[in-house]
């Protein structure tokens, strides 16, 4: 019932308030392998996620580099050859090389080039110079970077490789002087005849075009930095988009006046093919703006400005420009039919697209966060791999013994701000509710405050309490929540609100650990814990954990409290507030991340998940199966059950295999007088169960016995709640006076009694015969 960011961060357990000071400790006892058996696995959730790069493109075909491929050479008939590069130093577009067959791959600690002709198989090796450093390949040539040792200067050199493994090394002329720094552009600005290049002189930004054919420098008319999207270098043309204006340079004469085409909006250059443009829009119905993300639809654009088609209805990353004038993008109708494609010209001046390889999208795991209570299932998903905002999902998972999966329902995206896998916060009540927070990091948003979801509520739920901004999350349970301020000098307020009512029913400024019912548990020094009734404020007898103890962590289920301690004692262990008796489970600081069932308590332990049984006073342990606690994991106190998300990508849900206590009370509300007129007003008791029931049953009676009303229900997760409003079993209205009430609930799990509760009503409708009631005809006023 208790979490914090989507586990359970303390939970307490009702408790007497009568407990003894102190621990007694038990001995620990022997580890045993034993696996639990009904396991159920939700099936994995995945979202796909592109990550094809086109690094180059050749005669022949284009390289490419795929996560789950790494680098593949493939060809315009599709057909893929992977390329042994694991090694290389090159990161950026065009350090593999650009504008032909010819792979680079420099490794800088060698101050090598190996060039390989993909078409041969033949490869040769390039030296780089002490003092130069490796900026491209364009074609067989290599481009580096060096400083006059004199002046500081810094200039290009070309170093030509031939087919009998000699290189020719070339000045580059037209270099001004005074150039103290060149930038590298990670994009398609380079082929096998030269480069865009970036460089500043002085304070001053510079961009020329490196001319490898002709071995020399041709400035360019810009004195801003090229970036993706606004720079790409075809067989013909050189494309700069600036200010909402593409200049279209023909390659002929770059320093011919440019052709201008209007591109406005979140938009990038990619290309042009024939006399058409090839631009990407950006489609914020497919998420935010990112130049990495498939979130582009691509455009064909005449040199009017005028869009003709739609090319792709989806792309991401850098296009990679051919060498015979086409145009390579990554894209397709979603991400579930993504692709590499081609843009071709067509007689007319047109252009067409067609598809000529198939690209590996990475499966990565939906689920970020899970909990699991009373047999409800939430969890948060990404919809796309490329957004942060998860939406919340839950499932009803069995509660009569099998543990079967219900259907899953979309409740819905967090908080629009929430841009971690710790944002949003889900802390389930234990009554089919959940408090949504974003309340990490320190942010305090407003929608990121802590708010209501109803059961079948969608996100985000309605705020808690609007009039003051909450810190964090401290507990919830049932039918409160424990909201902490921001601290006001050397202490932080904790408000108990009612999630009913909206008011405040408690307040406190010591550390609250956990709230389970009407028992809040608070900090009481370093070292021990004290319970507090929050309805009467009524305080219980301190729990100490020992000299030398600093609480890290408590958590509390029933009758049992699991503490972690740090400091000069450190240690993890289960205190047993029935017996007074203490069962240290680790001493030290080898404990895991460990969380607390009704009996048991679940942690990770070489890779498996462990359960050991504290109910007889020694700790008796068992393997069930592989586990990590890194993952999202939680562990429902009222079944026994423990979710974890696997290696596999499903949620594991893995009984216990030790049985939950009988069904208890935890809280209720029962109004001790109704009155019900004209067809409004109804009598509406609550009560907060300890775990599922299978059924349950209402019956009210008259002052003589005879039943008034039966009502009764099917199963339930942690709350019941009938609804009488006044009419007897025969419809007709009930007459005021005194009634007695009966509730019985059967345990779901089939474990221990059924729980029974009884009380009175003073009922009234205004329908009455003399002064009692009756249970014949009647006039009501």
């Amino acid at each position: 019932m208790v979490r914090g960011s989507l586990s359970r961060a303390g939970i307490a357990g009702a408790v007497s308030f009568a407990l003894a000071v102190g621990l007694v400790p038990v001995t620990t006892g022997t580890a045993r392998a034993e696996p639990v058996p009904g396991e159920v696995v939700v099936p994995a959730a995945y979202v796909l996620s592109p990550q094809t790069r086109l690094l180059s493109a050749g005669p022949s075909g284009f390289l490419r580099h795929e996560p789950t491929h790494e680098y593949l050479w493939t060809s315009y008939a599709g057909v893929d050859t992977r390329l042994a590069m694991s090694s290389t130093d090159a990161v950026t577009v065009p350090d593999f090389g650009a504008g032909s067959d010819v792979v680079a791959s420099p490794k800088l600690a060698d101050r090598t080039v190996t060039l390989r002709d993909v078409t041969t198989g033949r490869s040769r090796t390039v030296a780089v110079p002490l003092g130069h450093t490796y900026v491209s390949t364009l074609g067989s040539t290599v481009v580096t970077t060096a400083q006059d040792p004199a002046d500081g200067d810094h200039t290009w050199r070309l170093l030509d490789s031939h087919d009998d493994g000699s290189v020719t090394p070339r000045a580059v002329a037209g270099v001004p002087d005074g150039v103290t720094a060149v930038f590298d552009i990670s994009g398609p600005i380079g082929d096998a005849r030269g480069q865009v290049v970036q460089y500043r002189v002085g304070g001053t930004p510079r961009t020329g075009f490196l001319d490898v054919e002709r071995g020399r420098l041709v400035p360019l008319p810009y004195a801003t930095y090229g970036s993706t999207g606004t720079v790409v270098l075809t067989s013909t043309h050189l494309l700069w988009w600036h200010d909402g204006t593409v200049a279209v340079h023909a390659r002929a004469d770059l320093t011919a006046t440019p052709r201008t085409v209007p591109l406005t909006g979140d938009s990038q250059v990619l290309g042009m093919v024939g006399e058409t443009l090839v631009v990407g829009r950006h489609d914020p119905a497919t998420g935010p703006l990112n130049y990495l993300d498939p979130v582009w639809r691509v455009e064909a654009v005449d040199l009017g400005g005028r869009t003709v088609r739609t090319l792709l209805a989806r792309s991401a990353g850098l296009p990679m420009p051919t060498p015979d004038g086409r145009l390579l993008l990554q894209g397709g109708p979603d991400v579930e039919r993504w692709g590499i494609s081609v843009v071709e010209a067509v007689d007319g001046g047109d252009v067409t697209i067609r598809r000529v390889a198939e690209a590996y999208p990475r499966k990565l795991q939906a689920v970020s966060g899970l909990t699991l209570t009373q047999g409800r299932l939430n969890t948060l998903e990404r919809r796309n791999a490329w957004q942060e905002r998860r939406h919340l999902h839950t499932r009803e998972i069995g509660v009569t013994g099998s543990l079967a999966i219900g259907a899953r329902t979309d409740r819905g995206p967090g908080p629009a701000s929430c841009d971690t896998t710790a944002c949003p916060e889900l802390h389930d009540t234990g009554d089919g509710r959940t408090v949504v927070s974003g309340l990490s990091y320190g942010r305090t948003d407003d929608d990121r405050q802590p708010r209501l979801l109803e059961p079948t509520a969608s996100m985000p739920g309605l705020r808690i309490d609007g009039t003051r901004t909450y810190q964090s999350v401290a507990a919830v349970g049932g039918r409160f929540a424990a909201l902490t301020l921001p601290y006001a000098g050397t202490a932080a307020e904790t408000r108990v609100v009612d999630l009913g009512t909206g008011g405040t029913v408690f307040t406190t400024t010591a550390q609250v650990e956990a709230l389970w019912g009407t028992t809040l548990w608070v900090r009481d020094g370093n070292d021990a814990v004290s319970p507090v009734d929050v309805l009467t404020g009524q305080r219980g007898t301190q729990v100490w954990f020992g000299r030398g103890c600093l609480l890290e962590d408590l958590q509390a289920v029933g009758r049992w409290l699991l503490w972690t301690c740090v400091g000069s004692a450190p240690g993890q262990g289960v205190y047993d507030t029935v017996k007074r008796t203490n069962l240290t489970l680790v001493t030290g600081t080898d404990w895991s991340s460990a969380k607390l069932g009704d009996g048991f308590v679940a942690s990770e332990v070489d890779g498996q998940l462990k359960i050991t049984d504290v109910r007889g006073g020694t700790a008796v342990s068992r393997a069930a199966g592989a586990f990590a606690s890194w993952r999202p994991w939680d562990v429902d106190p009222h079944t026994g059950v423990v979710a974890h998300l696997g290696a596999d990508g499903g949620i594991h849900l893995v009984p216990s295999g030790i049985p939950v206590s009988p069904l208890v009370r935890l809280d209720a509300v029962v109004p001790t007088a109704a009155h019900v007129k004209n067809g409004t007003g109804h009598w509406s008791p609550r009560w907060w169960l300890s775990k599922p029931t299978a059924s349950w049953q209402l019956v009210i009676r008259a002052q003589s016995g005879a039943v008034v009303r039966t009502l009764s229900g099917g199963q339930t997760r942690g709350l019941v709640a009938p609804v009488w409003n006044g009419e007897d079993d025969r419809r007709r209205q009930t007459p005021n006076g005194d009634y007695a009430w009966t509730l019985t609930a059967t345990p779901a799990d089939g474990q221990g009694e059924a729980l029974t509760a009884s009380g009175t009503l003073r009922f009234s409708n205004g329908c009455q015969i003399g002064d009692r009631p009756q249970l014949v005809t009647i006039r009501c006023r």
